[in-house]
């Protein structure tokens, strides 16, 4: 009898609910239905009853979506507007989103529409996704995003009252900023012949010189470039006639000294 009692308990926790059972217990669950309760009626663990309650603004989101695409007979159609939008709210957050992390959550989001067909969401699923979206794969460059916009906006706000209240001009006004420039730095993509499996790379050199730029805001006056290097005395720039002024320091992070 014990035995029986096992089994029985084994299939009630791996059984998986379809997503109109989950609507069901998100209705049951805002009426007062206790997760317990929830948990014997749908013969489940009670920690999938707890994570559809935890996921339940999402699942409803989604019902909203088939409901607007007509989930019984454009399935396709709804499956790859989750996809997308999840994939457009996470850019429009700043998060990176791979390859294998939108495949995953594609995966996801098939799994929960509890439809009876296999998918793996394949590179090749991947690359007709992408296409049809318009999709692209990006170097990540600057640091945009680990600047606080708060406070960005808040001192923006402040300085543009401060030039209004004091009178100052946008000639009179400047801006300036300083880059890195490693120039013994290898390209990190390369085109190959066809025979070819493989493009074997380097190690990164670190040399580099730092450039720093300025200008007013009416961009009438800019300041000549100013490169930083470790050399006192470059041989490249012997002999030379530029408008771009060098100095030099042990620190390539520029210094008041310069600005």
């Amino acid at each position: 009898m014990s035995q029986l009692n096992e089994k029985v308990n084994e299939r009630r926790f791996i059984k998986r609910l379809s997503f109109a059972e989950k609507l069901q217990v998100i209705e049951y669950f805002k009426n007062g239905m206790k997760n317990k309760d929830l948990s014997e009626k749908y013969k489940v663990h009670h920690s999938a009853i707890s994570k559809i309650i935890h996921n339940k603004d999402k699942i409803l989101q989604l019902k909203e979506t088939m409901e607007k695409y007509g989930a019984n007979k454009n399935f396709t159609i709804v499956f790859l507007r989750s996809t997308f939008l999840w994939f457009c709210q996470k850019r429009a957050l700043g998060e990176l989103v791979s390859g294998p992390v939108l495949q995953a959550k594609a995966k996801q989001f098939h799994a929960s529409l509890n439809v009876d067909s296999n998918f793996s969401a394949s590179n090749g699923w991947l690359a007709r996704f992408k296409k049809r979206h318009g999709i692209r794969c990006l170097n990540i460059k600057g640091e945009k995003l680990s600047v606080n916009e708060d406070d960005a906006n808040a001192f923006r706000e402040g300085l543009k009252a401060f030039l209004e209240n004091h009178g100052y001009k946008l000639n009179n006004i400047y801006n300036g900023d300083e880059t890195s420039l490693f120039w013994k730095h290898f390209p990190t993509k390369t085109f190959v012949c066809r025979n070819e499996t493989e493009a074997p790379g380097r190690k990164a050199s670190k040399y580099r010189v730092t450039i720093q730029v300025c200008s007013n805001e009416s961009g009438t006056h800019k300041i000549p470039l100013t490169v930083i290097g470790k050399s006192e005395h470059p041989r490249c720039l012997k002999n030379v006639s530029t408008s771009i002024v060098y100095r030099a320091q042990k620190k390539l992070d520029g210094s008041q000294r310069f600005h």
